[in-house]
Formats: structure tokens, sequence, C-alpha cells
């Protein structure tokens, strides 16, 4: 029976170019021009690039060529026309010496850079990053760029080095957060919880929801009675108090506390927490405590309003059962098996009109390159349905449901166990013994 908890959401790496900003005033930069390899190194020697003009010092009217030209790049970039743009960044190069000028050299190479992000150019958008940095190794922004190509391209530990480098050179301890939110989203907990914990440290009393996070990642970590004391420091707090107290629950319910973990589920209720999987999980906890009638009031309440209808569906029929509602509880079975039945046999006619042909070429085409998922019955609703008809004096039903059980190997020594029970009952005793010399087989 899975236990659902509620984690905060961490941003996934495809998502970090929504976090990290490009560059301030700039936007990406363009694909033709990349600067030849041979060309930067000889800029860092202190050479011009081979294909540029090689000039002992700048003349003033090229320095206003390559003023105009910059300044003509950024309105184009700040008006989003990036191809003007580019054409202006490359009228920059021609009058642009990498060795007397490298920090403008590595600028025009960065919004270039900036332009190929924009346009989803990521590869041509990292060769003009890196030769940014052959000329200026410290330009902390080409770090912050290449993070968001390599979030781009879910390549999260490249990502997080490169952020954590941009951090280094900037000092701009806040993006800790998000160093954190990539090492949680490629499941390392403690490197999530050690980039956390600097973040904290260099906002200080800012981070209002710094222990709410830290329990949360106790949690996740599966260090529950220390996450339990993190959420409640928040029982009061207007923001975090239900989510706290519905934490607080899963917790609880984690170590077996299921009564500690109803009160902490009601008092999530009361603060006026709507968490997916309170009424589930709060469910799970009163049936585990054989409060019957409380799991089931939370289960019907589960079915109408959370996705796990099947289950809460089940563990319905369950409590239905244990105050003895047998009919009750063989319509609730019903209803589960019916819909799961129903549901595979409209998955198996579409499986086959998919193979016939008798769909689309598109549909066919998925057909033939997926699986067919099937949803899958509990056999325990046969099983148990069987107890209820048995109970109700219904044979001929529970014989079969057991059949059905026996047919799946659900519960093999038992199944045929109760069978024969109930061939008994029917006067049928050469079925009950065979029933029962198989129940004796399988039982080892």
């Amino acid at each position: 029976m899975s236990i659902r908890k509620l984690i905060a959401a961490g941003l996934a790496a495809g998502m970090l170019l929504t976090t990290v900003p490009v560059i301030a005033e700039e936007a990406p930069a363009e694909e033709e021009a990349v600067v030849e390899e041979a060309a930067v190194e000889e800029a860092v020697a202190g050479e011009a690039p081979a294909e540029q003009p090689a000039v002992e010092a700048a003349s003033v009217v090229d320095t206003q060529k390559l003023d105009a030209s910059y300044t003509l790049a950024l309105n184009a970039i700040n008006a989003e026309d990036y191809e003007t743009a580019k054409e202006y960044l490359n009228v920059c190069f021609a009058y642009c010496d990498p060795a007397s000028n490298p920090t403008m050299y590595a600028d025009l190479l960065l919004k270039r850079a900036c332009i190929d992000v924009i346009e989803e150019k990521n590869d041509m958008a990292l060769l003009n990053l890196d030769a940014a940095l052959r000329v200026q190794p410290d330009l902390a922004d080409a770090y912050l760029v290449r993070t968001q190509v390599y979030a781009a391209q879910n390549n999260v530990d490249a990502a997080i080095e490169n952020l954590e480098k941009y951090i280094e050179l900037s000092e701009d301890t806040s993006l800790y957060e998000t160093v954190a939110q990539l090492n949680e989203a490629k499941g390392d907990i403690e490197a999530a919880q050690a980039a956390y914990d600097k973040y904290v440290e260099g906002a200080g009393s800012e981070v209002a929801e710094a222990g709410f996070q830290n329990g949360l990642y106790k949690m996740q970590a599966g260090k529950l009675e220390e996450a339990i004391e993190a959420f409640e420091a928040y029982a009061e707090d207007e923001t975090y108090a239900a989510g706290a107290a519905y934490n607080i629950g899963i917790c609880r319910m984690n170590l077996g506390d299921y009564a500690g973990a109803i009160e902490a589920f009601n008092s999530c209720e009361e603060k006026g927490g709507e968490f997916e999987g309170l009424k589930y999980n709060r469910g799970v906890c009163a049936l585990l405590s054989e409060q019957w009638e409380a799991a089931a009031a939370d289960f019907a309440a589960s079915i109408e309003s959370e996705p796990y209808v099947d289950d809460a569906r089940y563990n319905l029929a369950i409590c239905q059962m244990q105050q003895e509602d047998y009919e009750t509880a063989i319509a609730t079975f019903t209803e589960l098996i019916g819909d799961g039945e129903q549901a595979n046999e409209a998955e198996t006619e579409e499986k086959e009109e998919a193979e016939a042909g008798e769909t689309d070429g598109a549909d066919t085409e998925d057909a033939e390159t997926e699986e067919t998922e099937e949803r899958v019955v509990n056999d325990g609703a046969y099983y148990y349905r069987a107890v209820c008809n048995a109970a109700l004096g219904n044979l001929d039903a529970a014989v079969a449901d057991y059949s059905v059980c026996i047919d799946h190997g659900y519960e093999l020594a038992q199944s045929y166990y109760q069978r024969a029970q109930v061939y008994a009952a029917l006067g049928d005793t050469e079925a009950q013994n065979a029933d029962l010399q198989a129940s004796l087989s399988v039982a080892g």
C-alpha cells in the first residue's frame, strides 16, 4: 500500500531557464561567427585573430565604429531583433582587438552565445562561451549562461558545476538555492541540503522557509524524527502551518504512529489544508488502526476528489467487510473489478483495431511501438468478494471468485483451502478433498 508524500516542488533541470536570467540588458548571440580556436589562442597570446586587421593602436575612427556598432547591437537585442544584432556584433569583431581589449571581446562572444541560447542553438552557444572564457577566464556570466545550456540539455552535473563556478566568481550565494534544487532533481538529497544550507547562511533571517525546506530534505532522506522536529516549528505559521501538519502526518505514518498521523492530518484539515492524498492517507491510518467507519468515510471522500480511485475503492470495501456489511462490500468490490475489466476490454479492442488497420496510420504506428498498459485488477478484490459471498450463502459465486484467484496464482494455499470449505457446504466431498490436497501441496 503506497504512502504518498508531500514534496516541495523542486526545479527540474529543463526548467532552469525560467529561473536563471539571461545576462542583464542583453540576450544571446550568433552561430555563424564562432571565433576559430586558433584565433582565440592567438588573441590570448597577445596577437589579433588572423582574419582581422592587425592594428597597433585603434584609430579614433575605428573606436567610434566599434562604439556605434556595439550600441546598435544592444538596441537590436533589446528590441529582440536578433538577426540585426548579429550583423552589428560581426562588425564589432572587425574593430575589437582581443589582445588589447579582451574584456570587450569576451563580452561580444557572450552576447552572441546568449542569442544562440534564445535561438535554441545550444551547441553553438557552448562554442562561443568556451571562446569567451579562453579570452577572459573569470567571466562569471559565461558560467551562468553555460548553466542554462546544460540545464536545457538535462546535463544536471554540468549545470551544477558551472553554477557553482558562477557563484564563486560573482559571490551571489542566493543561487545556492538553485544548486540545491538541481541536486534534488537528480536525487542527491545530501548534496541538496548542503547547498541549501549555504543559501540560508548567505541569506540569513530573510529565508523564512529555511526550516521548512530543511524538514523536507530530512523527510526525503528518511530522517523522519528530525523532519517532524523541523516541521513542528511551523505549527502556527500563517503560510506553512497546514503543510507542516500534513508532512508531520506523513512522517508519523511512516513511523507506524497511526494515531499521531491521524491527529496531524486532522490538524492540517482544520488549518485549511487541501493536499492531494490527505483523505487517502488518513484513511489508511484509520484502517490500520481498525477504525473501520472513519476509514470508510475517508476512502469514500478520496474516491470523489483524489486520483487513487482503485486503491481507495478496494480499501473502502475492506472496511465495509470488516463491519460485516457484506452486501455493500460485494457491490464495492464488483464496481472495482468491473471498472478494471471494462478498461482492459477497451484497451484490447483498441489494440485489435489498430493491428487490423482500422485506425489511421499514426494510431497504428503507436499501437505497434507501444505496449498496451492494462489496468490491473487487485486479485484481493476477488478473494474478499468470495469471503463476503460465502458469508451471505452465495456459494456458487464464492467458488467462482476463489477459482479466479487460483487461476491468477493469488494466495494459492488459502484460496484452495477456502474453496474447499465452500465445496463442503455445497456437499461436494470430492471437490473438497481435491482442494484440501492442493492446499497442502502448494503450502509446501
